[in-house]
């Protein structure tokens, strides 16, 4: 029989061949990262020294020439803001002081207060406008704002104007005697020739007299400053008043005084109380007007009303 020979496998061999196979993957893997860096690298440097295209640099500067346009606009608004504030708060206070005006005229000329309530917006309305509508402009704001600063201003100086003339309308009134002294009672004498009382003769009364109870209030006709309260020869107890413009006014033969020489009376203040102190044959009130210093007839300022 012939004998078969069995090869031997190298194994040292094989083991050689997968390591240069190993090795040969890695040297290629290398190379290819390094062609690929190398690619990469040289795009970079290309491209930045590559040349923008003009068209590209006009484009951003025009983007930031409007950013700086935009940051521009924005202080120039805000700063336009700022000054309407300042306008506006002006005119604020302006319409505040109109206001008080408006209510202390309301009150001195004694008006409706519901027909002129100056806390409330004036009553508007109507049906919607068929014109064309349109938007303020900036250059038109401003410039109604100017005319109502105007107006404001205007109507301001003619409201003080008014006020000082009704103050004074209203000054006169007061120092001019008007109305009755007393609150409660009837007019018993008149002034002028009348049979006196005590001797019954014809004799000139110099006031008119006003009967009433006992202790009736007795008031000021016009405001003024006392000048006499106290006693008096023939008038018992007096309270006399000096309104200036050579006005004067005498109240006699009260039971008791109110107030002292040299205080300032209102119209309608209670000065004394009724009484027949004096040359008196009942409770009553002798009620005179002076114009400087004469007795003159009472009866044009009794039927006057304040």
């Amino acid at each position: 029989m012939k004998q078969i020979k069995q090869k031997t496998i190298d194994t040292t061999h094989l083991h050689s061949l997968e390591i240069s196979r190993r090795l040969s993957s890695y040297v290629l893997s290398a190379f290819m990262l390094a062609l690929v860096g190398s690619a990469y690298t040289g795009y970079r440097y290309g491209y930045q020294d590559t040349e923008i295209p003009g068209e590209f640099l006009e484009v951003e500067a025009a983007i930031d020439q409007q950013h700086h346009d935009i940051i521009r606009l924005r202080e120039q608004s805000q700063a336009d803001l700022n000054a309407l504030a300042l306008r506006l708060g002006k005119m604020q206070s302006e319409m505040v002081r109109i206001e008080a005006l408006g209510e202390r005229l309301t009150t001195m000329a004694n008006l409706d207060k519901g027909e002129f309530d100056f806390t409330q917006v004036p009553a508007q309305g109507g049906p919607i406008g068929q014109g064309e509508t349109a938007s303020w402009s900036s250059p038109d704001l401003t410039r109604e704002i100017d005319s109502l600063t105007q107006t404001l201003d205007d109507r301001s100086r003619q409201l003080e104007v008014l006020e000082r003339m009704v103050m004074n309308r209203n000054l006169k009134e007061q120092l001019s005697p008007s109305g009755r002294p007393i609150k409660k009672g009837w007019l018993s004498s008149h002034f002028g020739k009348r049979t006196d009382p005590f001797t019954g003769k014809r004799e000139t009364h110099k006031g008119v007299d006003f009967a009433g109870a006992q202790g009736t209030d007795i008031q000021a006709t016009a405001a003024g400053v006392v000048t006499w309260a106290g006693r008096r020869y023939g008038y018992g107890q007096l309270v006399e008043i000096n309104h200036g413009k050579g006005y004067a006014t005498r109240y006699g033969h009260c039971n008791s005084v109110l107030v002292s020489v040299g205080d300032k009376v209102e119209p309608g203040q209670v000065i004394a109380l009724m009484g027949s102190s004096g040359r008196s044959t009942g409770p009553h009130v002798h009620y005179e007007v002076l114009k400087n210093g004469k007795q003159i007839d009472p009866d044009r300022f009794v039927q006057a009303s304040r």
